[in-house]
């Protein structure tokens, strides 16, 4: 508003005077009274320090009003309900506690304003119209851009509730004594007595947000205080001329079914937040134990000296190799030719084709004529069956005591054979599991590949082998005694991983199996996370099957059941179709870190974080460190020459992993759960092998 002076001659304007200046917005306080307070509470709920406060205000016969953080209710849903329940007040703080000036519009509403009271409406019945800005900027703005949030939020209905009078018992910078706390209080309410533009009746406290032993150790002084000097707590309502029920409507009827719905959103959303977070602990206790527990097993079985048998020296059976095929033309002839490299000079190799529709077959007995001749190499062909029944035809037609058995993709070394057999001559020993190498490191997934062989596979074959219970004898290379083999029934068709449910078979029948690290064999692994996926989920649901099928194995062996069967279930099948919440939970806590340290930065907490972080860590140190161990405790051999550089990829390896195999078997769980029928899966074969590898099938 303002006024002008005109010349009355030639009608020019010659001054003019600003009667009000103009402003965008107007602010307006009301509801102090005199010899009337009301105590309110920011930052809650708090399960520690916002029930001891709710004991003070009960004993002293008091009611407040708690402005409350809906991320904080959401987590204390019983204690929020207690608020209520014993006549306090409650009003909207945001969900989260960010500058409200400083977010956009969108999240304002959507976010921290109707997801705050649809929690209260879902779990209280009710949708209070109080409203708080978080660190008292936008009730007292001094700029547009303070006015403008307030401004919104004012025509979304709510009403905007003040602070006059602050105790600062958020500071924990100066530690005020509950004494100096009502004293300032009281300063505060005589200012206002000769300064209008100070008046307020209502006190800041807080019942969240950090350390409040200072607001528990003021407030019973302070209401005492107060009383002493005349003035009367009252609620925020009484201060506005409303009821309780005004402030804080109930629900209407047509309100009430949204409200179910969000209610069972909420906890489910409860729920997931907790199963993430007990995964994330629980989970990373688990893993960091039996690492450091199969590291152990490990150790002593890599030191520890066997004792042969006394017939070892001349133990020399006849041996059977026998090796199934499906159209692998590309990799057979060099398979055999490893084979007939080998050391161990009284053996028959023995190839069986299982229908394959390329030239195996010809392949197979054309680069070999004269062995074939000789009766070392004898090449069946067969309608396809599958590779259980393949080696099944195989195995009821041999003549030997013994038979190893490997995949038509493997290079073998050339002493691998006779390490295996030796063993045999413990009568005990039913099976011999070799040691299994990724031959065709070309590209990232078969260096991870490798890199778990090592630390996965064959570690945890040399902690079963302390107890000479190994669970799975590799179909890449592995010796088995024949006899056993065929009391058993010979290879299951019905599940689809038949060497896992052989080697328990034998295990239930009473045989030792354990592990031989010095018998080497280079196999062909899956190159792309396809195929990867594809051959780990036969693996996982035959696992399955045959932990299934042979209960009674686990229960009869006692090393069996308390660690090969808790490491299968726990860790081979439960924690990694969970495993990805470790990750998801790390990363959450660390983005709500950095929004705590964003938008509440004087009551974001450290601790939380350090231990979040301490947990991780110390899973990655103990995981880098065991896995150090199974590379330092393989046998010194030219092809092994270079593995230390897979240790590099351990934990981008260990991230991928888990969100893969996460999805290998949560499709494990669903096929068990429907019972669709499982065929066996064959990799299509590159024939593509590393330098190592090559010599050795050269040689």
């Amino acid at each position: 508003n303002r006024t002008i002076d005109m010349d009355a001659e030639n009608w020019t304007i010659t001054d003019e005077h600003m009667q009000t200046y103009p402003q965008a917005y107007t602010i307006e306080y009301s509801g102090y009274k005199p010899k009337e307070v009301a105590i309110t509470f920011d930052d809650g709920p708090d399960p520690t320090w916002t029930p001891k406060i709710l004991d003070i205000l009960k004993a002293k016969q008091v009611n407040a009003t708690f402005m409350m953080i809906g991320a904080e209710a959401e987590n204390n849903i019983s204690l929020m309900k207690r608020v209520v329940a014993e006549g306090n007040e409650i009003g909207n703080h945001t969900w989260s506690h960010p500058d409200i000036s400083e977010i956009p519009r969108r999240q304002l509403e959507l976010v921290e304003l109707n997801l705050t009271e649809r929690l209260f409406a879902s779990k209280l019945g009710i949708r209070p119209l109080f409203f708080r800005p978080p660190y008292s900027i936008d009730q007292e703005p001094d700029t547009n851009d303070q006015a403008a949030p307030a401004y919104f939020i004012q025509n979304m209905g709510y009403t905007i509730i003040g602070n006059k009078i602050d105790t600062d018992d958020w500071d924990e910078r100066q530690r005020k004594s509950p004494q100096r706390i009502s004293q300032d209080v009281l300063d505060q309410l005589q200012i206002m007595k000769t300064k209008p533009q100070f008046r307020g009746s209502i006190i800041l406290l807080h019942d969240g947000g950090g350390d409040r032993s200072v607001t528990i150790a003021a407030l019973p002084v302070l209401i005492d205080t107060l009383r002493a000097h005349g003035y009367k707590i009252v609620q925020v309502s009484d201060l506005m001329g409303k009821t309780r029920a005004e402030v804080m409507p109930a629900l209407k009827p047509r309100e009430r079914w949204q409200a179910r719905v969000d209610s069972v959103a909420f906890f489910v959303y409860a729920f997931f937040t907790h199963f993430v977070v007990m995964v994330f602990f629980l989970g990373d206790v688990l893993m960091s134990a039996r690492l450091l527990l199969v590291g152990l097993f490990a150790l002593i079985d890599r030191l520890r000296k066997r004792s042969a048998p006394a017939s070892a020296g001349s133990f020399h059976p006849a041996v059977a190799v026998l090796i199934p095929s499906y159209n692998e033309e590309k990799v057979i002839v060099r398979t055999i030719r490893s084979v007939l490299n080998s050391d161990y000079h009284n053996l028959r190799v023995i190839v069986i084709d299982d229908g394959s529709q390329d030239r195996t077959y010809e392949a197979a007995r054309e680069a070999y004529p004269q062995e074939i001749k000789a009766g070392i190499l004898t090449v069946f062909r067969k309608e396809n069956a599958g590779k259980a029944e393949a080696l099944n035809y195989a195995v009821n037609e041999l003549r030997e005591a013994f038979y190893v058995g490997i995949d038509a993709d493997t290079v073998i070394a050339p002493d691998a054979i006779s390490r295996l057999i030796a063993h045999f001559a413990d009568p005990r020993i039913g099976a011999v599991a070799g040691n299994a190498k990724v031959g065709n490191r070309v590209n990232l997934w078969t260096r991870w590949q490798a890199l778990e062989y090592i630390t996965s596979q064959n570690f945890e074959r040399r902690a079963l082998d302390l107890f000479k219970v190994v669970t799975v004898v590799p179909g890449a290379i592995g010796a088995w005694r024949t006899d056993a083999v065929l009391h058993g029934g010979g290879y299951p068709v019905n599940t689809v991983a038949e060497d896992a449910d052989l080697t328990m078979n034998l295990l239930e029948q009473g045989y030792d199996v354990v592990y031989e690290d010095r018998a080497l064999a280079f196999t062909e692994a899956p190159s792309t996370a396809r195929g990867l996926m594809r051959q780990r989920f036969r693996w996982s649901f035959g696992t399955l099957q045959a932990v299934y099928k042979h209960q009674r194995a686990f229960l009869k062996n006692k090393a069996m059941g308390f660690f090969a069967l808790p490491n299968i279930l726990i860790f081979q099948i439960l924690l990694p179709l969970v495993s990805p919440f470790i990750d998801l939970m790390f990363l959450a806590g660390f983005a709500n870190y950095l929004l705590d340290r964003h938008f509440h930065p004087e009551a974001a907490s450290a601790s939380n974080f350090e231990k979040l972080l301490t947990y991780f860590l110390a899973f990655l140190v103990i995981d880098f460190v065991t896995s150090a161990l199974a590379f330092s405790l393989e046998r010194r051999h030219p092809a092994n020459k270079g593995d230390g550089w897979l240790l590099f990829h351990i934990w981008l390896q260990r991230f991928a992993y888990r969100q893969l195999f996460s999805l290998v078997l949560f499709k494990t769980v669903k096929r068990a759960i429907d019972g669709r029928p499982f065929n066996w899966d064959k990799l299509e074969r590159t024939a593509a092998m590393s330098s190592q590898a090559e010599r050795i099938a050269a040689s």
